[in-house]
């Protein structure tokens, strides 16, 4: 295992600062040899289905209504951050093949370098959400004359939220694992085939369990996700619903982003 250099010998100077480290990660992100397609290929996905999405309500229900104004925002949104989940994924694990001894040359204390990671991946998926989504938004607006713009705003607001809550969950499982290919499969497990096996146990038990395995199955990543964003169901089910979305997210980012940092303090390169 390989150990950071003595605290006396990492003294933080001016490049050393997480506020620069952070700035150096993001610029890595976006730069050669980072996700710039991926973003590219996010930000094309996310305005395609929102807008895709805007066009079949407006045919639908002429006059203008509350969905309208929010479900194409959830729409974009859940791409943008199904694809930035993906490309976190890669990244990392392709971080863990080699790029990661040369960061920590630069970055030794672990720390510091884990950290301006988590929060360059959160900022790279906090401005990609705002610019989608705000589009989407602006398009809603339009069509619906501009009726339901304070609906239409918070749901941009709690989508950038929810959505750097997913894109950081997968980075933290991608640091836990250390290879993409593990991630990838450990990331569909999570959001994906956790919650339809959970439904599935639910549908073979007594009827006196299915309260519990329901509990389970909205307690994971995807279902949180969708509660977390969903700005079209605050009429019928009130904010509680929806900051209970964000709330539980916040929780598996907590969670596993410790679990990360305990992991990457530890790995050998």
């Amino acid at each position: 295992m390989t150990e950071s250099p003595p605290d006396h010998l990492t003294a933080v100077t001016p490049f050393q600062k997480l506020s620069a480290v952070t700035r150096a990660e993001t610029h890595r992100l976006l730069g050669k040899g980072g996700v710039p397609v991926l973003v590219i290929v996010a930000i094309t996905a996310a305005l395609t289905s929102g807008v895709l999405t805007t066009l079949i309500i407006k045919s639908l229900t002429p006059e203008p209504t509350l969905i309208m104004a929010t479900a194409p925002i959830e729409a974009g949104a859940f791409m943008s951050a199904l694809v930035l989940s993906i490309a976190a994924v890669f990244a990392v694990g392709r971080d863990h093949t080699g790029q990661l001894g040369l960061a920590l040359s630069l970055t030794p204390k672990r720390d510091r370098l884990f950290v301006a990671r988590i929060l360059s991946w959160a900022a790279l998926t906090a401005g990609v959400t705002i610019f989608i989504t705000i589009v989407i938004a602006g398009l809603g607006l339009v069509l619906s004359d501009g009726k339901f713009a304070g609906p239409g705003l918070f749901c941009v607001a709690v989508s950038v939220v929810g959505s750097t809550s997913m894109v950081l969950i997968a980075v933290a499982l991608a640091h836990i694992v250390g290879r993409a290919f593990g991630a990838v499969l450990l990331l569909v497990g999570v959001n994906l085939v956790l919650p339809l096996g959970v439904f599935a146990v639910g549908a073979m038990i007594p009827e006196q369990a299915a309260e519990a395995v329901s509990a389970v199955m909205n307690a994971t990543p995807t279902p949180l996700y969708m509660r977390a964003i969903s700005g079209s169901t605050i009429e019928d089910l009130g904010l509680g619903h929806l900051m209970g979305g964000q709330l539980g997210l916040a929780v598996w980012v907590l969670v596993l982003g410790g679990v990360a940092l305990t992991v990457f303090r530890r790995r050998a390169l």
